[in-house]
């Protein structure tokens, strides 16, 4: 019996020193660095010595388990376990500007490791994604959205308008400047500036190039005589008024339905793919509480809701399944890939395409369907003007 319990205390002793080794090690040794690398597969042969702000990047060493913070300079980055193994590292790194530029990576582990790697970050110039209205007037307050707007030494920032022409900036962030339409301002680019570099709106500010529907002279389309028409506080002369009211699968008035039909009888567009393009338009939304908003191309003129074309279904007063009131402050800009038409009229298919330019021939718009409130009726009240099919990847 002695025998069996000296047996037995001495495997539970072994049994402590394993466990409280395997409790220290439990991150592996001291992590390693062996070198940088892109994560695209057709430039994984290529090593890094830097890397841009937001570019993904693979680290590539030993050991490296037990990381559970990642640092440029300062800067901490977004780590996720699940693109953490013992060999590799996939991070992005951070968009910010370090408050101390060391030009290292630092990796900490959660047994409070860390190792130090030269490498360094380059600051990223800015990028523009889009602007709160495509077709602002002169003065009026306009947005950018983007990302590394990082103000010079000075503090500020620089935005030209179109005719060389510089913006009162009246605030801004690394994801946004606020500024004001300089007079005189004419259609083309606009470009910000900062010590990092410039950068230009990939769309051309005030585009009329490819406009099909302004509201200037709608008898030229407007053959089944749908919708309203008016210009006052308009963004650029006269526009299409939606006033009425929707409910649930309630057939629209008039008034709240668009049939444009193409005089020329030929697609909007002649080149390129269809999944290339986006639908743009600028809206002025004074009212919408409920029902969808139905978009849809045909090249028959039939207006069928119920056909079989693509349709996209336009909801900004869903949120999360509760209706709100969708209202916007002024004039904006709206865009909505083609390749986001996927829609029947009731969404019981989601998987339709448009694939071919012939289909983008006429535009039909209705607000139509199910809705998420009890009430029977909704008060609706929109303008749109300068609808136009641009190429987005021009």
């Amino acid at each position: 019996m002695k025998n069996i319990l000296k047996i037995l205390s001495l495997l539970f002793v072994v049994i402590l020193g394993v466990t409280a080794c395997n409790d220290d090690d439990s991150d592996g040794g001291t992590p390693s660095i062996q070198y940088v690398r892109p994560t695209d597969a057709a430039a994984s042969d290529s090593l890094l010595v830097s890397a841009s702000m937001g570019q993904t990047i693979a680290i590539i060493g030993k050991d490296l388990q037990g990381v559970v913070s990642v640092y440029f300079n300062d800067q901490q980055a977004k780590l996720n376990p699940n693109f953490v193994t013992s060999h590799s590292i996939v991070v992005t790194v951070p968009g910010s500007i370090p408050d101390e530029v060391t030009n290292t990576i630092t990796l900490n582990t959660s047994s409070g490791k860390s190792l130090v790697y030269n490498f360094t970050t380059k600051i990223t110039p800015p990028k523009i994604k889009s602007v709160s209205c495509e077709w602002a007037k002169d003065a009026a307050e306009i947005t950018i959205y983007g990302s590394y707007f990082f103000p010079t030494a000075n503090g500020d920032i620089k935005v030209l308008f179109p005719g060389n022409l510089q913006a009162e900036v009246l605030e801004f962030t690394d994801e946004y400047i606020t500024a004001v339409v300089p007079n005189g301002t004419m259609k083309g680019y606009i470009t910000v500036t900062n010590d990092y570099g410039t950068e230009r709106t990939s769309f051309v500010f005030r585009d009329d190039a490819d406009i099909f529907i302004d509201g200037e002279n709608p008898t030229a389309w407007n053959s089944w005589g749908l919708s309203d028409f008016a210009s006052e506080n308009g963004i650029s002369g006269s526009y299409v008024n939606f006033e009425g009211t929707t409910g649930s699968w309630a057939w629209p008035a008039n008034a709240i339905q668009l049939l444009y039909i193409n005089p020329n009888a030929q697609p909007l567009v002649s080149e390129g793919d269809a999944s290339d393009y986006v639908l743009k338009f600028e809206c002025y939304c004074h009212e919408w509480h409920d029902t969808p908003m139905l978009i849809w191309f045909d090249n028959d003129g039939s207006h069928n809701v119920d056909g079989s074309n693509a349709q996209y279904h336009w909801k900004p007063y869903n949120n999360n399944g509760v209706s709100e009131n969708y209202v916007t402050d002024d004039w904006i800009t709206v865009v909505m890939p083609i390749s986001d038409f996927i829609y029947s009229k009731d969404e019981s298919e989601a998987d339709r395409a448009i694939t071919s330019l012939g289909e983008l021939q006429n535009l039909n718009i209705m607000w139509f369907g199910a809705v998420n409130e009890s009430t029977t009726e909704f008060g609706l009240k929109m303008w749109i003007d300068n609808v136009r099919l641009v190429n987005s990847k021009e």
